[in-house]
Order: C-alpha cells, then sequence, then structure tokens
C-alpha cells in the first residue's frame, strides 16, 4: 500500500494508513493500469469546456465575468466524468478525497498561506514576463448582474476547488505517474492546468498568456503540494479559500 512519506522537521503531513484515503494506492492494479484514453478524457473536459463558454459569452457579447459563475456547471459536469471514470475503476468519487479529518483544516490553513503566497508570486513573475511591469488597467469597467457577483464568490469557489483537484491532482496526476515519473506527471497535468485558463482570457494575446503562465507556476506549486501531503482534503481547502480571495473582485464589480 502506498503510504505517505512523512517530512522531516516540526511540519511533517498526515501519514494514513487507509487505502481509501490515498488518491492512488499501490496495490490498485486497475488504477495503475488506468487506460491513457481515459485520462486524457478526463484531462480534457475541463479546458474544452471552459474554452467553449468563453467563446459563447464572446459569441453573445458578455462579459468574460460571466464565466466566474457560469463555470459550476463545469465544475458539475468534470466531477461527472470523474466519477464515471472512478466507477470504471471500482471506486467512487469521494475515494479521491478521503474520510474527513478535523487536522485537514490545520493543514488546510498552512498549505493556503503558501497557496496565496504563490499565487501571488506566480502572478507578478507573469505580468513581469508578459507586461514587463504591472498588466494595463482596463479601460471600461463591465457591467454584470449581482447574481453573477454572488454565485462567483459563494458558490463557484467551492465547486472549482473540488473539480479541479479531484480531476488534476486527485485523479490524472497519480495516475499518470508510473508512465512518466513524478516530475513528468507534474508538469504535465500543471500545463492542462494552465490551458484550461485561456477561456477565461480571450480578449486579447497578453491576458492568455499571462493567464496561462500565471496558472502554470501555481499549477506547479499545487502539485507540489499534493505530492507532499499525499492527501487531497487539505488541497480542496486550500484551493477553496484562495478562489474565494479571487471571487471578490467579481463581486466588487457586480455591486458597483
Amino acid at each position: 500500500m502506498d503510504t505517505a512519506t512523512p517530512a522531516s522537521g516540526p511540519f511533517r503531513p498526515p501519514v494514513t494508513a487507509d487505502p481509501t484515503s490515498a488518491p492512488f494506492s499501490s496495490q490498485d492494479a486497475g488504477a495503475q493500469q488506468t487506460p491513457g484514453l481515459r485520462i486524457a478524457g478526463v484531462l480534457a473536459v475541463r479546458p474544452v469546456l471552459i474554452l467553449l463558454l468563453g467563446l459563447g459569452l464572446l459569441a453573445a457579447n458578455l462579459s468574460l465575468l460571466y464565466a466566474n459563475a457560469l463555470v459550476v456547471i463545469v465544475d458539475l459536469l468534470a466531477l461527472g466524468i470523474v466519477a464515471r471514470a472512478m466507477h470504471a475503476e471500482g471506486r467512487r468519487l469521494r475515494d479521491l478525497l478521503g474520510p474527513w479529518r478535523w487536522v485537514d483544516l490545520a493543514w488546510g490553513g498552512l498549505l493556503l498561506v503558501i497557496v496565496v503566497v504563490g499565487f501571488l508570486a506566480s502572478n507578478v513573475v507573469a505580468n513581469l514576463i508578459v507586461h514587463g511591469g504591472a498588466p494595463p488597467s482596463p479601460q471600461t469597467t463591465p457591467s454584470i448582474p449581482l447574481w453573477v457577483g454572488l454565485v462567483g464568490f459563494l458558490v463557484a469557489p467551492l465547486t472549482i476547488a473540488v473539480s479541479e483537484e479531484a480531476v488534476y491532482r486527485g485523479y490524472a496526476q497519480p495516475r499518470l505517474q508510473p508512465a512518466l515519473g513524478r516530475i513528468g506527471a507534474l508538469v504535465m497535468v500543471a500545463v492542462v492546468f494552465a490551458l484550461q485558463h485561456v477561456g477565461f482570457a480571450l480578449t486579447s494575446a497578453p491576458d492568455i498568456a499571462a493567464k496561462v503562465l500565471t496558472t502554470l507556476f501555481a499549477g506547479l506549486l499545487l502539485g507540489g503540494l499534493w505530492l507532499w501531503m499525499r492527501r487531497l482534503m487539505p488541497l480542496v481547502l486550500a484551493h477553496w479559500g484562495l478562489d474565494l480571495l479571487l471571487g471578490l473582485p467579481t463581486l466588487a464589480v457586480a455591486l458597483l
């Protein structure tokens, strides 16, 4: 059975002997032999659906900020795809998350600090590469209804966190490891994770580049944290907290 390797020093992630709490068990032959086409299908669902969502909003002459709320539909569809993939292995979707433990709150808080700092650093570096500094200020403030702001702040952060962590770190990354190795799987998942954000930034090529680079660096961080923790729930909690912060600007625009 695959168990987490404890980190040295005072910050030691919880070690579990419960095979259902680990996203990937070395004794689970079905998981080790997951068909590549199935993994590719799970990885592709979010990038494709979010791109279609963004293109649809532009075709309807609506702000891409609508995607911050409508992405909830994508999240639910992606979770359904993961559930079907897990069912094909004789397992359930909740097996990716593992049993709830109150200590996950503490670990989630610690990871939230790491993720927020890492995301801010990723954003700064990406904008330096693309814009040579801070991104240009938008010429106009888009107008969006209040429901978009409320859903984008109150609902979407949770569904995004659960869906993205289930798809990328929970399902795909450990199943790519036997073929690609730890680093190869980490990089592959981070690249797809970054590409899914193209649909949120279709207004200009620099916006797309900055968004992809920011989320690429963030995806590498999230994948690295999964390798360290080997438990998904603390990472879901940290991701949820980050997206709550990222949902504040959408809510603020809706309240204007």
